[in-house]
Order: C-alpha cells, then structure tokens, then sequence
C-alpha cells in the first residue's frame, strides 16, 4: 500500500509538500476509485512563502504604539473592515515594502489576515539574503498539496419527523440557516442541482448580507455562476498548476470533481436525485442544506484522477474565507506530516478569527501513527462505513458461501481463476496476481471469473484488464499484508470485492480440479454499523508525543454518492470513499451547531461534536478498525451525532493562548525533525505540556504509575444542571475525578481533576475507557480516556561532548522492584568508505528474491559480521554533502538515498530512505550475526555540472563487543529498588576518548529479568 501522500524530491533544490484528495484511500493521487501510480508532481522551484514577525489582523493583540488590537475576542468573528482593522493593514503593509525594498525582491501575493508575509521568485542567493533581513521570521519554500479521496443524513438521524432538520430547525430548508461554509478544494460545478438557487425569500438574508464579504470571481473564462445558495466563488493559480490539465477550468468551475463532492455533502440541497454510472441512488443531501456556500478553488485537477495545489494557493484561500466571513471551512485536504507550516499557522488565524476548521484525518490506514492534520485549533475527522453497504453473495462448487461488497445488478456463474496461473511472465506472477495490463493470458481467461489482489494499480482498472481479456468477473481480494477497508466500486464485470480470509479460502479453493463460482447482483443491505473504514489514517499523533488524541471525531465516508463535475466523470454524481467524504459531514453539522448557537466559538463546536459523538455500533457493541476493536486512536471520541451536538449540556473550550502554549510545548518534546526548517516563533509563550491543553478528550500517551490533569466544562444550556460523573476505567487502571459531583449555572464553569493509575495494565498496548458528565436533564458529555504505558519513561538517546564527562539520566520505571542498568562501549565502531555513481532507475526493492550481482554503479552491497557480546549493534551509513554545490546559504540536500540490510537467510532486517546530508540508522539483535547491506543511490541534484558520484560511508557499531571499547564508560547506580511511577537519577560517566572522535554506546535498562529499553548513548571527544 502507498502513502496518504508521498514526499519527492522537486527540481533542483525543492521538497514538495503535496496536499492529496482524501477520496481514493490508496496512494495519493490516485484514480479517485482506485490505487494507481502517482502523476509527475509540478516543479515549484524558486517559489517562496515569506513570514513577516509581526501577527497577522486575525491574532495582533496590540503592542504597536497607536494601533488598537485586532483580534476577535472570545466567541466572536474577526472583522477586516473597522477603522482598527484598516490602520493595522496599513501598517503591515508598509512594513512588508520596506523588507521587500531591502532585501531588493518583488512581493507576489501579500497576506495580513491569518498569515503575514508575502509570497515572492526568489534565487538562493536572495532567500539566504531575506532571512537575514530584520523583520523577516521564516522563508520557505512553496510547496504543493493534493486533495484526500446512501445518503448518510438518515444514518445520522437528520431526516424524518424526529430528525434534527425537524426538530431544530423547522425542516430541511431551514437547516444550518445563516451560515455559511467554505470549501477550499477543486472548485465546484455551478449546473448540479444540488447548487441550485435557494427558495426566496430567505429568513437568513439579513445575517448573511452582514457577515458574508465574498465575490463571486470567474475572472474572463465565462460568466459568473453564483446564486444565492453558492454565494461567493474565488480561485487561484499563483503557481500555474492550472497547466497540469489542458482542460482545466481557469475559474472555480471543477474539473476534477472532488470539489464538488465534497460542497454537496456539507451542504447541497436536499431531495436531489442522484443516478451514478446509470444506477438509480435515490435522493441525496448535504448535511446543512439551508447553508450557503463559498467557493475556493485552491487545486487543480492533474488529469490523472488526483487534484493540487500550492501553499501559496491555500494560504490565499484561508486568507480570503476568513475576510469573507465564513463560519466554518472544510479542507478535505492533507500533507501527511506534522511539521509545522505556514498552512498551520493560517489556520490558526483562522480558528482564532472565530472560524471551524474540518480537515481530514487522511487514507494512510490502517495502521498506527499516520493521522493528518493533529494541531488542536482543527477537527480532524475519520471515517466510517454506512449502515448499509451493497454486499454480494459469493458461492462456491463445493458448496461453501461467503460475502463480499460489490454493487450491480447483474450477476455471473463460471469457473474460478487465481490470475497468478494466467500469468504471461514467465518465472513472475506477482504482476499477474495484481491483473496489470498486459499480464493475463487471454486464452486461460476467456469466460472466467478471475481472482485478482488489490495494489498496484487503480481497483477499477483491474476489472477492466479482466473484461479486455474476456474474464467475466472478478474477485478483488486483499492480500494478506494489506487488510484494507472494502470498496463497492462500479467493475466492467460484476465484482465482489473481499477482506483477507475470505480471499485465502478462494485462492485455495481455485487450486483444486475444476473450481466454479457463482457471484449474486448486489443487494443494498443493513449491517451494524458503524464501524471505522480501513482506510481512514490512526494516531497517535507524534506532534503531541500521544498525549492529545487525533483523530477528534468520526463521520461516513465509505461509498458516499455525491455531486460530481462530469468533466471528469460518468454524469454529475458518483460514488466515492476516504476521509474527504467524511470531513464534510462534519464541516455541515458544524454548521448546523453554528446556526443553532451562533455565540459559539469553534472549540466550543468541536467540543459538543466530540462529546455527543457514539463509541458503540447500533447494536452495542464495540467499533471495529478492519479486523480488530476500534480505540479512540481510530476514531476520535466516536462517530458524530447531530442531535446531541446540538444539546451538548457541557462544553470544553480553549482561547489562541493556549493552543500557542501545546505547540511550543509539544515541539520541545518533539523526537523526529521537521522536514521543512519552518518551526513556530514561540517567543513569549509558556510552553505547557500536550496533555494539559482543556480538550475534550484525554490522552497519556507515556504512561507509568501515575497522571493527573485538570480540566474546566462550561455549562452552555439554559438551566442550572447537577451533573455527576460516571467512569467507564481502562482495562487495568483505576480513574479517580475530583469533584465527582457538580452543580453549575448557565454560563459558569467548573474546573475537576482526573488521576489515572496503573493498576495491572499492559504494557504497550494502548486502552480506553471513558468519562461522561450525566445530568437529569438527559445529557451525556462523554470524554475518552486513552493510556498507553510504555513501561519507562526515559530519554530516546543520550548524547555528550568532551574526551571525558558525565550526564545525569532520569528514568521513569512502570513497574515495582528492581532497575538494573548494564552498558556497553564506548567504541568508534568500523569505518568503510563508498562512492555511488549515477541512479538507480528502477529502485531494486524487497519483492526481488535476490541482490543484483554485481551491483550497479549506484549501488553498493556489504557483507557485515556482528561479534558475540554485541549489545545493541547497529550499522549507520553517512551521506555528507561534501561534493554538492550551492548558491550563497542554500542548505538544501543534494540526493536521497535507501539502506537496507539483511540476515544471513536473505530476511529483511531494517531499512531508511534518507535525504542527504543525513545518517541513516539501521538496528541489528543483540549478539553475533552475519548481515548484508544494501545502499542504493535513488535521486540526486545540486552537483556540479558533468558530476554524478557521491562519497557516503558506513559504520558498523558493536558496543560490548570484545576487544572494541576505548577508554572508560560507567553508568549508577547499577542495582537498585523502585516503586512505580517513582523517578530514579543514574550517572553516566566516560573518560579516555580522543578529541574530534565520534563514541557509540549503550544502556540496557531492566526490571531484573527483561531489558525493558536500550538507549542509546552517543559522545563526541
């Protein structure tokens, strides 16, 4: 499976952000049905993003002598056109020429709103230049993001006499009335009808006349297109992305099609009939159908399926929604990294403008770790299957059913083909079994139906491959390193598509004499739901080292029908998945929330989404995650529900301060480097730690012995309430609230104390329990708890200076009884030089069976022994730029590099893909062993004309290894006994090393019995 977005190397000195469509949920410019190839991604270089140091309109809290501040306050929306507001730009302004006119550079697009800076062509010579000039805080460069990819409105319990349409708002008409939602995506397709004009006259048109600014900007290509459902439209093509598709648009008209999906979920008008691919779906709705619309085309379609854009063009997007006066903006778009960037810091502008910021979670599932779009000012959303699905019934000739999820109405009885025996390579069917073009025997084919693996290539594409070579159906399976959420795509043969152990059992069965099959047309069936979408990305979230819980809330996004642009489409709807599809189910609802409370601010709006939300399917039992129990790592705090988030009883909110305090405080703890330089000016901040921040969810994500936090609920409704609380504790730990029991009036707030405390847990493996407030009232404000003990805390590694010294280490144990510490080292390890010439072109990977031999001049292949007595060896391979060349301070890499390494039997052992100037480390057991290392050259740039070679080098460390050490290495005490959750101080201490000499070592840290973490230990002399 690909990433949710891959990160490539731009022209000569640039690395892409790419920002994917949630819709597809593999790779992440895929075919919006499938898993195809990624595009050529445009070049952006010499584009850069300047900030300026002073705060943009949205959050300039004064300080500059005669200018009031400008940020709204608490609950309130920023306003651009108050005297203060228009003195405050004058100033900016002013001092953005005066940085230009030193730094002797030309201003592109100018930003005061959210962001302050400019965008501008720079050489290196002149961005090295712009960064020392005073006024200046960061210069980036641009960077490219690409889009992440029934109605769901009755699963949600919007529709009927009791829904919340009904019940809140006096009808679908009504809903989310007054508001107004921005979507910042690939634009919009004015003739659907789900953009079609509202009934006059309209109750709401007051309010809107007075917060919505917006134009509606179709430049010259054809007339505008607005009405008085989509009001505003805007679009920007700063970079020329509008090129990569010859029949794109240059308006806000979609090409691509996500855009539009995406609008017409959060809020298309209700009762649209709805026809994909000439299948009758019923009607359709936006979540808020009586909300308007504004329009901000930000990407651009690629003309592969996927859509882009720059950063410039977002920041200009979020610039303008805010000034617009948006309430709330969906950005089903993602980056796949949390570093920090200047698109962050708009919106956080943003949020602290007063406006609601849904992003999506991303499609890297399933799999730990992978969540998009963590900081705390932006709900970030996952994705859930519906609760009806189309299944098909699967039948065998030995008489054994299973189901699968496919939609048609035809259906197909014929024998049963594993593609890998149709193969036309010879020696390799590993292309056959993904049934790529060209790799099927027509002749073994012909009138089957044909078992295919999903990867590699677009799902769809598949069946296509199938029909051209006269297969007459197919089984998608997932393969069983792939456990993958199941997609009911429209086939050019009837399809089942199944999950892992189904697809083992028809594989195995295709082997015996004579297998036939028999597949049903597929039927729209009720299942328990929801259950959370294989694809829809997990955390924890590294930004907040797991002590803030992202994902926040859960939403359909499986097979969601929608508007659709039919430039690149079969009509004006389809059927598409990913977390893109659900970030607008909430982006709606959020303006539902919004229309009914409009003194709201954005946490508060969060809050009452998250603490409403469901963690049990309709029938009560647990979520699942593909095939597992679903946690709050998955899903947030649960799949939302309208009706709840609408009486919300308490709500938990934070102010711009204290979001600035996680951040500075999550990027001290920060343990991975941010890839692009650009890091938050936290001058004047008080860093707080990442769980402190008043969220309405809780998360220890460095477990031992004991944590506590404090947290302040604001009672929201209209009455004075007695709430009492009610504890769902994690599997081994005992929750303990003070006050357990409250009363607080309208408007006030009450501040408790939570204490979590390992009672017998795991270690490891993260649990969840739950919190909820319970009043007389009826309301249920349900908070999740998540711990994961990690057993110690202690440092990742050690690091010192000097040919002898010491270092205090504080360790954190999780258990009772003994610590006992043993080293080993120091040692400089083995050096041995290599030069690599050229690239590989076809990157050799871990699917061959064997090393090439010999080795291509961009590859080097080692053979590396591991002596007995090792403890922690490992091998670091060191790509210096010593032979690249550069402009002026560019300190850009000039290549990237993969090293992987191999056991005696050819396993795979560890492997890093790394940017040069960078050392790769790979870890190795403890003890003696033989390896190989492979060291493929993949990419380069910033040489020297006629120059294609550079020198790296690998080390191999083996600490404890006899006859390897220098000098001396002491680490105490060495034994002592400990209570958990206590802290114990041990000394490190080192002598003998010779100056300019890099020392590796070790510290094996045990409960008497195991060793619990290694620890490793570097010093320079």
């Amino acid at each position: 499976m690909r990433p949710f977005l891959n990160l490539r190397r731009l022209g000569t000195s640039l690395a892409a952000l790419l920002v994917t469509m949630a819709g597809s949920p593999l790779p992440a410019h895929a075919d919006p049905l499938g898993d195809g190839a990624a595009p050529t991604t445009p070049n952006l270089s010499g584009r850069y993003v300047v900030r300026l140091a002073e705060a943009p309109l949205a959050s300039y809290a004064g300080g500059v002598s005669g200018l009031k501040a400008t940020r709204a306050p608490q609950g309130a929306k920023l306003s651009r056109t108050t005297a203060d507001a228009g003195a405050y730009r004058d100033h900016l302004g002013q001092r953005r020429a005066a940085v230009a006119k030193a730094a002797r550079v030309s201003v592109g697009r100018a930003f005061d709103t959210t962001f302050n800076g400019f965008t501008a062509t720079l050489t290196a010579g002149q961005a090295a230049t712009l960064r020392k000039t005073p006024g200046v805080a960061a210069v980036v460069e641009d960077r490219l993001v690409h889009a992440q990819i029934s109605t769901t409105a009755d699963e949600l319990g919007l529709t009927g006499r009791a829904g919340v349409w009904q019940q809140s708002f006096g009808g679908d008409k009504h809903a989310g009335e007054g508001t107004v939602i921005g979507v910042i995506d690939s634009g919009y397709w004015p003739e659907s009808p789900s953009f079609a004009p509202l009934s006059e006259p309209r109750p709401d048109a007051r309010t809107i006349a007075a917060k919505f600014k917006g134009t509606c900007d179709f430049g010259t290509a054809e007339p505008a297109r607005c009405n008085n459902k989509v009001i505003g439209a805007r679009w920007y093509d700063n970079d020329g992305l509008s090129t990569l598709n010859p029949a794109e648009f240059k308006s806000p008209r979609d090409s691509n099609g996500h855009g539009t999906h995406t609008a017409s979920t959060a809020a298309g008008l209700s009762g649209v009939h709805a026809t994909v691919s000439g299948m009758d779906m019923g009607t359709i709705t936006g979540m808020a159908p009586g909300a308007r619309l504004s329009i901000y085309k930000a990407l651009w379609s690629d003309g592969a399926g996927g859509a882009v854009g720059s950063m410039t063009d977002i920041i200009a997007a979020i610039e303008d929604a805010v000034a617009d006066g948006v309430d709330v903006i969906n950005y089903s778009v993602g980056d796949d990294s949390e570093a920090w960037t200047p698109i962050d810091e708009a919106f956080f502008n943003a949020a602290a403008a007063g406006v609601f910021v849904a992003a999506a979670a991303g499609n890297a599932g399933p799999g730990a770790g992978s969540v998009d779009n963590t900081l705390p000012w932006v709900t970030t959303v996952a994705a859930t299957e519906q609760d009806h699905r189309w299944l098909r019934t699967i039948k065998l000739g030995n008489g054994k059913t299973y189901t699968g999820v496919g939609i048609g109405a035809a259906g197909v009885s014929a024998g049963l083909l594993d593609s890998r025996s149709a193969s036309t390579i010879d020696g390799d069917d590993y292309w056959a079994s993904m049934c790529l073009a060209g790799t099927l025997d027509p002749a073994k084919v012909k009138g089957k139906v044909v078992l295919c693996a999903r990867g590699e290539s677009a799902r769809v594409a598949k069946s296509q491959v199938v029909a051209d070579a006269g297969g007459v159906g197919m089984i998608l399976y997932q393969p069983e390193w792939d456990p993958n959420a199941l997609m009911a795509d429209l086939h050019a043969v009837p399809t089942a598509h199944v999950d892992v152990p189904t697809g083992a059992a028809l594989l195995s069965y295709a082997a015996t004499a004579t297998p036939t099959i028999k597949i049903s047309a597929g039927v729209y069936t009720r299942v328990e739901a929801p259950a959370v979408a294989g694809f829809s990305s997990s955390g924890p979230s590294s930004l907040s080292g797991g002590d803030l819980i992202k994902p926040d809330v859960a939403a359909p996004g499986s097979d969601v029908v929608a508007a659709v642009s039919p430039a690149e489409h079969d009509g004006n709807f389809a059927m598409m998945s990913g977390t893109s599809m659900a970030t607008p189910h909430i982006a709606g609802i959020a303006a539902l929330v919004k229309a009914k409370h409009p003194s709201w601010d954005p946490t508060a709006i969060r809050s009452a989404l998250m603490t409403g939300s469901r963690d049990k399917t309709d029938k009560g039992n647990p979520l699942w995650y593909v095939d597992q129990q679903a946690t709050p790592l998955n899903y947030g705090s649960g799949e939302v529900v309208p009706a709840a988030a609408l009486d919300a009883g308490l709500v938990y909110e934070s102010t711009p301060q204290q979001w600035a305090g996680f951040l500075c405080g999550a990027y001290e703890i920060r343990e991975d480097n941010n890839d692009w330089g650009y890091y938050p000016d936290c001058t004047g901040i008080d860093a707080t730690p990442p769980a402190a921040l008043n969220y309405p969810s809780v998360a220890f994500g460095k477990m031992v012995g004991t944590r506590s936090i404090q947290r302040t609920v604001t009672n929201v409704g209209t009455r004075t309430s007695t709430y009492v609380a009610k504890i769902d504790a994690p599997k081994g730990y005992s929750v303990k609230v003070s006050p357990a029991k409250f009363t607080v009036k309208p408007g006030r707030s009450v501040t408790y104390t939570l204490t979590v405390t390992h009672a017998g847990g795991a270690f490891g493996v993260p649990v969840s329990g739950n919190l909820t407030w319970v009043d007389a009232q009826g309301h249920r404000v349900r908070s999740p708890i998540l711990v994961n003990n990690t057993q110690l805390v202690a440092p990742e590694k050690l690091t010192g200076t000097g040919t002898s010294g010491s270092l205090g280490v504080a360790l954190q144990p999780g258990w009772q009884g003994k610590l006992e510490i043993d080293r080993a080292g120091l040692t400089a390890g083995t050096t041995t030089g290599f030069t690599l010439t050229g690239m590989i072109g076809n990157a050799w990977d871990d699917t061959y069976e064997t090393i090439p031999n010999p080795a291509p001049p961009a590859m080097t292949v080692a053979k590396i022994h591991v002596p007995a007595g090792s403890l922690g060896p490992n091998v670091r391979v060191d790509a210096q730029y010593t032979r690249c060349f550069f402009d002026d301070d560019d300190e850009g890499a000039c290549g990237d590099f993969y090293a992987k390494i191999f056991n005696a039997k050819g396993e795979f052992v560890d492997a890093q893909f790394m940017h040069l100037p960078h050392t790769a480390t790979l870890n190795l057991p403890d003890g003696a062993g033989d390896y190989t290392l492979v060291v493929e050259q993949t990419d380069l740039w910033n040489l020297p004309a006629g120059q294609n070679s550079q020198q790296l080098s690998y080390t191999v460390i083996t600490p404890g290894a006899p006859g390897v050490n220098t000098g001396t290495f002491t680490a105490g005490p060495a034994r002592s006994t400990i209570k958990a959750g206590s802290i114990s101080t041990i000394t490190v201490r080192w002598s003998g090393l010779e100056a300019g000499k890099q020392y590796h070592g070790v510290l094996a840290v045990s409960d008497g019995h195991t060793v619990v973490r290694r620890i490793p230990v570097t010093v320079t002399g």
